[in-house]
Protein backbone atom coordinates (compact mmCIF):
# COMPACT_ATOMS: atom_id res chain seq x y z
CA UNK A 1 0.00 0.00 0.00
CA UNK A 2 1.92 3.25 -1.14
CA UNK A 3 1.05 6.43 1.16
CA UNK A 4 -2.16 8.44 0.03
CA UNK A 5 -0.49 11.36 -2.34
CA UNK A 6 3.37 10.48 -1.55
CA UNK A 7 4.57 9.31 -4.54
CA UNK A 8 6.83 6.05 -4.28
CA UNK A 9 7.58 5.23 -1.19
CA UNK A 10 11.99 4.67 -0.47
CA UNK A 11 12.41 3.53 3.14
CA UNK A 12 15.87 2.26 4.25
CA UNK A 13 15.85 -0.89 6.52
CA UNK A 14 18.54 0.18 8.88
CA UNK A 15 19.12 -3.03 10.57
CA UNK A 16 19.60 -4.28 6.74
CA UNK A 17 20.84 -1.33 5.09
CA UNK A 18 18.81 -2.30 1.58
CA UNK A 19 16.68 0.04 -0.05
CA UNK A 20 12.62 -1.29 -0.28
CA UNK A 21 10.04 0.50 -2.55
CA UNK A 22 6.82 -0.48 -1.56
CA UNK A 23 5.30 -1.68 2.11
CA UNK A 24 4.94 -5.10 0.38
CA UNK A 25 8.29 -5.31 0.61
CA UNK A 26 8.93 -5.00 4.22
CA UNK A 27 8.54 -7.74 6.67
CA UNK A 28 6.18 -6.69 10.09
CA UNK A 29 9.54 -5.86 12.19
CA UNK A 30 10.28 -3.40 9.43
CA UNK A 31 7.29 -1.81 9.30
CA UNK A 32 7.40 -1.83 12.68
CA UNK A 33 10.83 0.17 12.52
CA UNK A 34 9.70 2.40 10.14
CA UNK A 35 6.55 3.63 12.20
CA UNK A 36 8.09 3.65 15.13
CA UNK A 37 11.48 5.54 13.99
CA UNK A 38 8.40 8.37 12.26
CA UNK A 39 6.53 8.18 15.84
CA UNK A 40 9.27 9.06 17.44
CA UNK A 41 10.22 12.01 15.48
CA UNK A 42 6.44 13.66 15.23
CA UNK A 43 6.34 13.12 18.64
CA UNK A 44 6.23 16.04 21.65
CA UNK A 45 10.04 15.12 21.95
CA UNK A 46 11.23 15.99 18.89
CA UNK A 47 8.35 17.53 16.92
CA UNK A 48 9.49 21.03 17.35
CA UNK A 49 12.93 20.68 15.83
CA UNK A 50 11.68 19.38 12.62
CA UNK A 51 11.15 22.57 9.85
CA UNK A 52 8.44 23.62 8.96
CA UNK A 53 4.90 22.42 8.60
CA UNK A 54 5.04 20.20 5.65
CA UNK A 55 7.27 17.92 6.90
CA UNK A 56 5.66 16.66 10.47
CA UNK A 57 2.13 16.23 8.46
CA UNK A 58 3.93 14.20 5.76
CA UNK A 59 5.94 11.89 8.58
CA UNK A 60 2.75 11.96 10.44
CA UNK A 61 0.48 10.42 7.49
CA UNK A 62 3.74 8.17 6.55
CA UNK A 63 3.39 6.83 9.83
CA UNK A 64 -0.17 6.14 9.47
CA UNK A 65 0.03 4.54 6.00
CA UNK A 66 2.46 2.38 7.65
CA UNK A 67 0.13 1.53 10.30
CA UNK A 68 -2.45 0.37 7.82
CA UNK A 69 -0.11 -1.88 6.12
CA UNK A 70 -0.08 -4.30 8.59
CA UNK A 71 -3.04 -6.77 8.98
CA UNK A 72 -4.85 -8.25 11.68
CA UNK A 73 -4.08 -11.66 10.33
CA UNK A 74 0.16 -10.99 11.40
CA UNK A 75 -1.35 -9.83 14.78
CA UNK A 76 0.14 -12.77 17.46
CA UNK A 77 -2.63 -13.74 19.52
CA UNK A 78 -1.33 -11.49 22.21
CA UNK A 79 -1.29 -8.60 20.15
CA UNK A 80 -4.68 -8.92 18.82
CA UNK A 81 -5.47 -9.62 22.67
CA UNK A 82 -3.64 -6.08 23.44
CA UNK A 83 -5.78 -4.53 20.52
CA UNK A 84 -9.04 -5.47 21.39
CA UNK A 85 -8.88 -4.64 25.00
CA UNK A 86 -8.20 -1.41 23.90
CA UNK A 87 -10.81 -0.89 21.32
CA UNK A 88 -12.98 -2.13 23.94
CA UNK A 89 -11.99 0.27 26.81
CA UNK A 90 -12.82 3.48 24.35
CA UNK A 91 -15.77 2.24 22.74
CA UNK A 92 -17.56 1.27 25.54
CA UNK A 93 -16.48 3.54 28.89
CA UNK A 94 -14.91 6.38 26.97
CA UNK A 95 -17.36 6.97 23.93
CA UNK A 96 -19.13 9.45 25.51
CA UNK A 97 -16.17 11.70 25.55
CA UNK A 98 -15.65 12.05 22.01
CA UNK A 99 -16.08 15.37 20.04
CA UNK A 100 -16.64 13.40 16.35
CA UNK A 101 -19.52 11.15 16.81
CA UNK A 102 -18.15 9.07 13.87
CA UNK A 103 -14.79 8.01 16.15
CA UNK A 104 -17.15 5.70 18.18
CA UNK A 105 -19.36 4.09 15.61
CA UNK A 106 -15.60 3.60 14.34
CA UNK A 107 -14.17 1.78 17.33
CA UNK A 108 -17.66 -0.23 17.52
CA UNK A 109 -16.80 -1.23 13.61
CA UNK A 110 -13.10 -2.05 14.58
CA UNK A 111 -14.11 -4.41 17.53
CA UNK A 112 -16.46 -6.05 15.80
CA UNK A 113 -14.01 -7.03 13.11
CA UNK A 114 -11.51 -7.87 16.11
CA UNK A 115 -13.81 -10.17 17.18
CA UNK A 116 -14.17 -11.92 13.83
CA UNK A 117 -10.73 -12.29 13.47
CA UNK A 118 -10.53 -13.92 17.07
CA UNK A 119 -13.01 -16.35 16.25
CA UNK A 120 -11.82 -17.04 12.90
CA UNK A 121 -8.22 -18.19 14.84
CA UNK A 122 -10.14 -20.11 17.39
CA UNK A 123 -12.31 -22.07 14.94
CA UNK A 124 -9.02 -22.80 13.10
CA UNK A 125 -7.48 -24.04 16.45
CA UNK A 126 -10.29 -25.91 17.14
CA UNK A 127 -10.24 -27.64 13.98
CA UNK A 128 -6.26 -28.67 14.28
CA UNK A 129 -7.18 -29.67 17.52
CA UNK A 130 -9.94 -31.98 16.06
CA UNK A 131 -7.09 -33.23 13.65
CA UNK A 132 -4.52 -34.02 15.65
CA UNK A 133 -7.02 -36.33 17.91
Amino acid sequence: MAPRGLGPVHVIAASQGETVSTFSELTKDQLTEAHDSADKLIGEKYRSYLPGRLLPLLLSRYRDDLAEAVKLSELTTGELNDMSGAVQILATRYAGTMDDPALPDMLRKLRDTLVIEKAERAGIAADMRARAS
